[in-house]
């Protein structure tokens, strides 16, 4: 979905109505930076969010000037989109927060494929979410104003398949040897290390460098993630190598 700049300022217009009650019923007064690629996207947000001069201390056009202007103003919000041309919205995040540890990073995304699991942005909205749910408003606003995490339908959804998909870096099943397939197998039926040297003939401490060979592989530390990312890779050769 192709968000336009005028839908995407009424959209902010309606988080901004909820954000202003939520600030009265707390007494959290708001100091806002904005950060986006696009002039007209950082236009749209400021008139969208309606502060006063007071409350908006700027607007950045790239991550640098972002987290120079944080170190120098000390805002509660930064307000970041995912169309900056030099840093990712988690890398802006994590380093916001390493300047400033009590600011609130609030993320837009209009790049769903490129969202990743390991965000340190603690509200995170896909755009389209802004226009099509219309509780977004309120459960941004409330998680701004309590300080606590969001993330919206889209996001869910996406994080949600990304736990789901073997790592990007996976070479495939006919990288392992078959002692790694054969771990897999322990994996599957629960074996300990213990249990798995005994049938292999092997040392403990022998099964624990396989293992580790085979979790880089499959680009975990974790038993049963490594088993779903080897089967979603077509592995199935369970009961025939033992």
């Amino acid at each position: 979905m192709i968000i336009s700049a005028s839908k995407l300022e009424k959209s902010v217009g309606r988080f901004n109505q909820r954000l202003l009650l939520a600030c009265l019923s707390t007494g959290f007064k708001p100091t806002v930076i904005y950060a986006s690629g696009s002039q007209a996207m950082l236009a749209s947000l400021y008139r969208g969010m309606a502060l006063t001069r007071g409350d908006c201390l700027g607007a950045c056009t790239t991550g640098a000037s972002t987290l120079e202007l944080i170190a120098q103003a000390q805002p509660s919000i930064v307000a970041m989109h995912d169309d900056l041309p030099d840093l990712s919205v988690e890398s802006l995040a994590k380093q916001a927060k390493e300047i400033h540890p009590e600011i609130r990073t609030v993320a837009i995304i209009g790049k769903l494929d490129q969202l990743t699991q390991d965000s340190a942005n603690s509200i995170i909205v896909a755009d389209q979410d802004m226009l099509v749910h219309p509780e977004t408003h309120s459960l941004m606003a409330m998680a701004v104003v309590t300080n606590t995490s969001y993330q919206s339908p889209s996001i869910l959804k996406r994080l949600n398949e990304l736990s789901q998909e073997p790592p990007a870096d996976v070479k495939g099943i006919h990288s392992l040897t078959p002692r790694e397939r054969q771990l897999l197998e322990a994996y599957a039926l629960g074996l300990s290390n213990r249990e798995t040297a005994d049938l292999l003939g092997l040392s403990v401490r022998t099964v624990q460098t396989y293992s580790a060979n085979l979790m880089r592989k499959l680009g975990t530390n974790n038993r049963q993630k490594a088993l779903r990312n080897a089967l979603a890779l077509g592995f199935s050769a369970l009961g025939q190598l033992f």
